[in-house]
């Protein structure tokens, strides 16, 4: 039967989020005990939405809602196998990205469940494959619905999610778009030829002192983050591996969650709560500025948009464009002069402990995306990991520069 609930009605945000999984792996060194009863029974309390389906409008995107299956059927999104002749260390010391350890692949279908858990027990350890609908929440929500989880398991207890949906939508009724949103554009994006070459990920880890040492960054005002340097450094040797023309223009699109800027939302807000900024660079100022410089600007004008009124007229952009035209990112996410950046760490990814302590390590699913760059957390605080996806080619010139 279907929903009539507004709150079960995709959000303002939920509609600009791409229609993929966000897949990730993450890898102990003991085994788990078999997590689907106990996850079933955390996911019936707490996020029932898992079980259901998500059915779109294909003329009004915010017409999508999020229903019980037919017959009361819910989606299997439990699995299981064993790899009882490998080991962990296959997992640990290979950087590449794992396909096969993924019970689905990128993209939804019709059939596939909301949220997945894969467990496969290894001779001296256990992996936990598990995906997320990005139209069911960003990658905020779905860390902190696993850390909840593992937290749950020894607790019995958990902090109840926020999952009305409706909140964006009365938000964006009562905002004006006030600002120029160069996040986002109505005119749909021409795809380049090079996003068919073959792509690379390097995957490199850093600390904050050894990076800001090699690059020579001063902080005078102590305000630049670890996340500014690594943008203007990547985006000015990206940039100059890819030839970009002098009088060309490179942006740099990046996510940033609204739950702490927006009125009546919090940590505890289920669904996407993602908005984006986009920064343009000249390619000569990429040439001429030091990365101390860059980065400086970096935080500077990122500052600009991540304010409550800044993101209420975002919303209130949504709301004015998504019933006549699709709302697409305002600078190139794949392939172009263009980058992109998404920070996760401080996703409570390395928090989810079934029993014998933290996950050894994180990784994401195979990146395809030429210009995707993902900072990610280790297991150091002090550190952080770098998934940076390129064309072969320029990956390689860009290996022999990585410092």
């Amino acid at each position: 039967m279907l929903s009539t609930s507004e709150e079960d009605y995709l959000s303002l945000s939920d509609i600009i989020m791409p229609h993929v999984y966000i897949r990730s792996l993450l890898i102990y060194n003991y085994h788990i005990v078999d997590l689907e009863q106990s996850l079933n029974e955390y996911l019936h309390l707490y996020c029932p939405q898992a079980f259901k389906r998500i059915v779109y409008d294909d003329n009004n995107m915010m017409g999508g809602r999020i229903i019980d299956c037919e017959d009361e059927e819910e989606r299997q999104m439990f699995s299981r196998e064993s790899r009882p002749n490998e080991s962990i260390s296959k997992y640990l010391d290979d950087d590449s990205l794992v396909e096969d350890v993924f019970p689905y692949g990128m993209i939804p279908t019709d059939s596939s469940p909301l949220i997945f858990i894969h467990q496969i027990n290894l001779q001296d350890g256990t992996l936990l494959a598990i995906g997320c609908h990005h139209y069911l929440s960003d990658g905020h929500g779905f860390s902190t619905l696993g850390q909840r989880f593992s937290l749950w398991l020894k607790e019995k207890t958990s902090s109840l999610f926020d999952h009305d949906r409706s909140k964006l939508k009365r938000l964006a009724a009562s905002s004006s778009i006030e600002f120029d949103h160069p996040e986002m554009s109505i005119i749909e994006p021409v795809y380049p030829l090079s996003n068919l070459f073959p792509m690379e990920t390097i995957v490199k880890r850093y600390t904050k002192k050894y990076l800001f040492d090699k690059l020579n960054i001063t902080n005078k005002n102590g305000i630049v983050s670890m996340n500014d340097v690594i943008v203007a450094w990547l985006t000015q040797m990206i940039s100059q591996i890819r030839r970009v023309p002098s009088q060309s223009t490179v942006k740099v699109g990046m996510a940033m969650s609204g739950r702490t800027l927006l009125p009546g939302i919090d940590a505890n807000y289920f669904g996407n709560c993602s908005f984006y900024l986009c920064l343009s660079f000249s390619m000569s100022d990429l040439d001429d500025l030091t990365v101390d410089e860059l980065a400086q600007r970096i935080n500077i004008e990122k500052r600009k948009p991540m304010r409550r009124e800044y993101i209420q007229s975002a919303l209130a952009y949504i709301d004015k464009h998504y019933r006549t035209s699709t709302i697409h990112l305002g600078w190139q996410a794949i392939g172009g002069y263009d980058l992109s950046f998404s920070n996760w760490t401080r996703f409570p990814l390395y928090k989810c402990d079934f029993g014998q302590g933290e996950a050894k390590h994180f990784k994401l699913s195979p990146i395809k995306s030429d210009g995707l760059i993902y900072i990610l957390p280790t297991p150091n605080n002090d550190q952080i990991e770098l998934y940076i996806a390129l064309q072969h080619e320029h990956a390689q010139l860009l290996l022999s520069k990585l410092i």
